[in-house]
């Protein structure tokens, strides 16, 4: 490809359309979805929120699913669900997003950090056996960036050890392991509908599982603790969906797959024609994944002689937009220090190898064969 001249750069950057990495997509049906909720006069816990339940359920491949207002708050009422409480140590990843880390926190158990797999970037099961201790009640695998971890190690983990596996499904509506629907596989998994999600409810969460007392339990602690009107069972929280949000919901679930299927071939379209670059690293999921591209990863290799600020300054020179998240370990957040909680001694290599090195290229659904051809010649260009 001929090299372009800087005057040329520069009238490329003027003449061409800024490239989003991530964007919702929702249309009229969604709006007629919420004009008849708005309409009806019921807003919160109806006959919505339960279909959504029911079909979400059915999608996962589970028994139950109670929808909660939240991803956090569908990670934090699993965790109490289960029983997980003050003094228990929950093994986590050091790469993904604080509310994973948060979520153990508010139930007052203690976050005991375990390394990662340099192919996925997901939890190492290997890791993880390494810091179960008598403490350990709970193990929470992410499905980071759209991928499955390993569920067969964890699994294995939760037969020998007694300890129940939450998967923290955030980044991975549809993603398969071994063609089972991740989120139906350990006791309970949790998703978020958060705006630029697989799909979205704005806001919004779910809890999935086969299990009816974790079921149970879940529905009275989203709704201020109580087992019928003014009957308090326990300790609880306002985390109801409302009926707009479900309503929503429901349309998106319809989307979902179509959704899915564009970002998976948008991803690969992308990464097929850039992993022999010299400089570009990509994690590979194993073949017993279906993997649903939350972020379409990259990483700059560091014998290429470049560096991932170079790559972002690229990028943003010729109006491609990216991700770029998980600067440093979660052992390093400050917010642990300040509540008394030392992690200075924990140092995971693989974690502490990628952390800030990887990159989500625009891979949503309404990207263009063109768009992706200018965002694979930008980077050839690299």
């Amino acid at each position: 490809m001929p090299r372009r001249t800087h005057g040329e750069d520069r009238k490329r950057i003027v003449t061409t359309k800024f490239i989003k990495v991530a964007k919702p997509f929702v249309g009229e049906e969604e709006v007629a979805a919420i004009r008849e909720v708005l309409l009806s006069g019921s807003y919160v816990s109806g006959d919505k929120v339960a279909e959504f339940e029911r079909r979400f359920a059915d999608y996962i491949g589970v028994r139950h699913a109670v929808a909660v207002n939240s991803g956090t708050a569908a990670l934090h009422i699993a965790l109490e669900a289960i029983g997980i409480g003050k003094g228990d140590e929950v093994i986590v990843p050091p790469l993904t997003f604080f509310a994973t880390i948060s979520s153990v926190l508010y139930v007052g158990a203690v976050p005991v950090f375990a390394d990662i797999d340099l192919d996925d970037l997901c939890l190492s099961h290997e890791s993880t056996e390494k810091y179960i201790s008598p403490k350990t009640k709970a193990i929470i695998p992410v499905h980071l960036f759209g991928c499955a971890a390993k569920m067969a190690g964890f699994i294995s983990l939760s037969g020998k050890y007694g300890i129940p596996v939450i998967e923290d499904c955030a980044q991975a509506h549809g993603t398969e392991y071994n063609g089972k629907k991740v989120g139906g596989l350990g006791k309970a998994g949790t998703f978020s509908f958060f705006a630029t999600k697989h799909m979205t409810t704005g806001e919004g969460g779910m809890i999935t599982t086969n299990d009816p007392h974790v079921a149970e339990e879940a529905r009275i602690i989203r709704n201020h603790g109580m087992s019928s009107p003014d009957v308090h069972e326990r300790l609880g929280y306002n985390n109801r969906m409302t009926e707009i949000e479900a309503a929503m919901g429901l349309v998106q679930l319809k989307k979902l797959d179509d959704l899915n299927k564009k970002r998976i071939e948008n991803s690969e379209y992308i990464l097929e024609r850039i992993r022999a670059l010299s400089w570009a690293e990509v994690p590979v999921a194993s073949n017993s994944v279906r993997h649903t591209y939350f972020w379409c990863p990259v990483m700059v290799r560091p014998e290429s002689g470049k560096t991932i600020d170079e790559l972002k300054e690229h990028l943003k020179n010729n109006e491609i937009g990216f991700r770029q998240r998980y600067q440093e370990p979660l052992y390093r957040q400050n917010v642990l220090k300040k509540i008394d909680l030392d992690y200075s001694h924990v140092n995971l290599p693989n974690a502490e190898s990628v952390v800030g090195k990887v990159l989500g290229l625009p891979n949503h659904p309404g990207l263009t064969k063109q768009d992706l051809d200018r965002i694979i010649d930008v980077l050839k260009e690299f």
